[in-house]
């Protein structure tokens, strides 16, 4: 049996919570808009915990379905975007046109193509 000094897996500890927290930094970037928050009790810290190994596992699926990194996954889904338009009476959302690339990756992750018009809404 190997022993490993208390040190080195200290360390490799502390890296793995880093790689973790700069998932959830990715995560909070990309979708989900939160201001910092700041964890008191034991419950919050461990569900926070918690929901930065699910970014991490997420991160590794679409890595390991797509055979490519999370960055470039990240910044070729980027490209999908909508736009607001209003008009008098109505206010809507369109999706732009969908890539090769970002065609390629959703069917890789098995989720569909978003339609063209995401919401219309009656301003009256």
């Amino acid at each position: 049996m190997v022993l490993i000094p208390v040190y080195l897996a200290a360390a490799n500890g502390y890296k793995g919570l880093m790689v973790i927290e700069r998932c959830f930094r990715l995560l909070k970037s990309t979708q989900i808009k939160l201001t910092p928050i700041f964890h008191w009790t034991s419950q919050r810290i461990e569900a926070h915990v918690r929901i930065c190994v699910l970014a991490l596992l997420i991160e590794r699926v679409a890595e390991h379905a797509c055979g490519t990194s999370w960055a470039q996954i990240r910044d070729t889904l980027e490209t999908l975007q909508a736009t607001e338009f209003r008009t008098k009476s109505f206010q809507f959302f369109r999706r732009n046109e969908v890539s090769h690339q970002v065609a390629a990756i959703l069917k890789s992750l098995d989720i569909s193509i978003p339609k063209a018009i995401l919401r219309i809404e009656n301003l009256n």
